[in-house]
Order: structure tokens, then sequence, then C-alpha cells
């Protein structure tokens, strides 16, 4: 059977909560009994999820509440983190997205760039680091000598380990997140004690359905649904991608193995995690990892770059085309 974390009476905080896969984990921990705190920056949608979750919930006695915040201002998240009246067990770092910023680097504005960092990175690392800090200060005054394990897991994507043309903008801070999350998995040996263990976890899920990404489509160019996969009907897509609720489902189960790096059952996310495992440890006992890391040191240079590059070259007309006056 596989293994399962104790949600009961436990809290947690989600970032990018409203909507999603931030609010598919709500549902999905507040069914199993966490008094729960969605953070995001508009108000009316953080409303809309926090009924949805109080359907969701085991209890009319769990909390479960919503706060307007700007997860990219460090003085705000850390000002509203230390407001509430619990402190919580963990924290999912959900926030993030591209659906303005999708398109070539070449044809983008500086502020997109921008934004997508702040929006993909900052509200990350800056929600990791206040969490820590009120942990750790917490960890100084705190009483009893009973076990306890904090979590932070930080939603990442495939995007980390392997940039598409058209998707620059959002690799770039995923790439960063990846990196925060290998960090912050060795400092969490420094952090942790006899009666306090902080255990970091990063997910990487490929493609799934939501609200963001139709809009994302929108935008996107040929050449990078080519790519990724993502050329179809909005029917025919949903039909070959998984939901959201299923990711989040995937990820709390990788969360309760213990695992760092958590990848869903896409072909591309165990694979290119293999690929580009770094300093990272490797899934279960490492054998899949390793294997495969052996078998893409073969077949990228072979297979996937060549493919991958026809398909820029084979574009490139399309793409002059669009820019004559």
């Amino acid at each position: 059977m596989a293994p399962k974390l104790d949600f009961n009476g436990k809290t947690v905080f989600v970032t990018g909560g409203s909507a999603g896969l931030g609010l598919e984990i709500s549902k999905a921990v507040a069914a199993q009994g966490a008094h729960v705190t969605i953070f995001a920056r508009r108000q009316k949608l953080l409303d809309e999820a926090r009924s949805i979750i109080k359907d969701a919930r085991r209890s009319k006695e769990q909390e479960i509440n919503a706060i307007s915040v700007n997860l990219a201002n460090a003085s705000e998240v850390d000002s509203v983190f230390r407001a509430q009246p619990r402190l919580p067990d963990m924290l999912f770092c959900c926030a993030g997205g591209t659906p303005g910023q999708v398109g070539f680097i070449n044809d983008l504005t500086p502020a997109q760039l921008e934004t997508c960092m702040q929006n993909n990175y900052l509200t990350a690392a800056f929600c990791a680091q206040m969490m820590l800090k009120i942990w750790t200060e917490d960890d100084k005054t705190a009483k009893g000598t009973a076990p306890l394990t904090r979590h932070i897991v930080f939603i990442n994507s495939v995007a980390a380990f392997c940039t598409v043309p058209g998707m620059g903008a959002y690799s770039a801070p995923k790439s960063a997140v990846r990196g925060l999350a290998d960090c912050l998995r060795m400092e969490a040996l420094v952090y942790s004690s006899p009666t306090r263990k902080y255990s970091i976890h990063c997910a990487f899920p490929s493609t799934f359905i939501s609200d963001a990404f139709f809009e994302e489509q929108k935008g996107k160019p040929l050449l990078t649904k080519e790519i990724e996969g993502t050329v179809g009907t909005p029917e025919e897509l949903m039909r070959k991608h998984p939901s959201a609720k299923k990711e989040a489902d995937l990820i709390l189960a990788g969360v309760a193995k213990g695992d760092f790096a958590i990848c869903d059952e896409s072909v591309e996310s165990p694979i290119l995690f293999a690929n580009m495992v770094g300093v990272s440890p490797r899934r279960g006992l490492g054998i899949y990892d390793t294997i495969m890391s052996l078998v893409m040191a073969f077949a990228w240079p072979l297979i996937g770059r060549p493919w991958w590059d026809g398909l820029c070259k084979k574009y490139s007309p399309t793409w002059h085309a669009s820019r004559k006056p």
C-alpha cells in the first residue's frame, strides 16, 4: 500500500491556491482533515476558491481562510504569514504560470520577462524564505520533545529541465526554482534537529489541463505546440493530458513517499529529470533514473536534438513572414 501523509488537524498554506493546481491541492488536503489557508492576489477568486474548499473539507471544524497578498513582495509575505492564527505544518508554493508571457524571446517585452520572473521565481523564493524564518524562530522557543516534520513543496514544471522555443520567459524562472529547491534540500539538513525535521520537495508536472493552460494556448506559437505535443482541439487535449486533480493526487503521493523530485506519469517528466538529475537525489532506489540517464545520454543527441532543431528550421520562414510590413 502506498504511504499517505496524515493531514488530519494539520495546517497547510497554499500559495496560488485560488485556481488550477493550487486549488486542487487545497481541496485534496482539506478532504483529508487539514486546516487550509490559500494566498493569491485577487480577492474575488480567493473567495470563490474558499467556498469550494469548504465544501470539500472533512469537518466543519476545519478552518479555511483566503488571504489577498502580493506574493512577489517579501515584506508583504512576511507580514501576512506572521499574522495568521495557526503556524503551518506544510507550505505548497503553487503560484505562477505564463499565460501572458508565451512567445519567442525576441517578440516579448522586457516587462514581460520581468513579470514572468516575479510570478514564477520570486513568489516561490520569498514565500519559502519567509516561512523558514518563521519556523526556525519558532524552534528557538518551542516546548516539548515530540518530533515534528515541516514540508515545503515547490510546484515546478518540466520546463525546468528542458526549455522549448516560445517558452523562454517561463523556463528561466522554473530552472531557478529547481536550483532553489536543490539548495534548500541541503540547507534543510542544517535547520533540522532531533525534534524538528525540514523536508523539501519539488514537483515537475508536464502538461495538464486547467483554465490557465487554455489561456496560454491562445498566444502559443505553433512551433511550441508541435514540440510539446499540444496541437489539437480543446476536446482532444483534454483526452490526451491529465487533469489538475490527477496531478495534485500524484504530487501528494510523492510527498508522502518522501521523494525530493516528484515526476508525474507522463513520458517526458521522469525521462527529462533523469537526463538532468545534477545534484538532486534520484527517486526511490535510483535504478530507473540511473538507467534512463544513460539511455538519454545517447538518445537525445541522436534523436531528440536533431528533431527539435529540424522543427525550428522548418518554422523559420513562418516567423520571418509574420514580421513583414
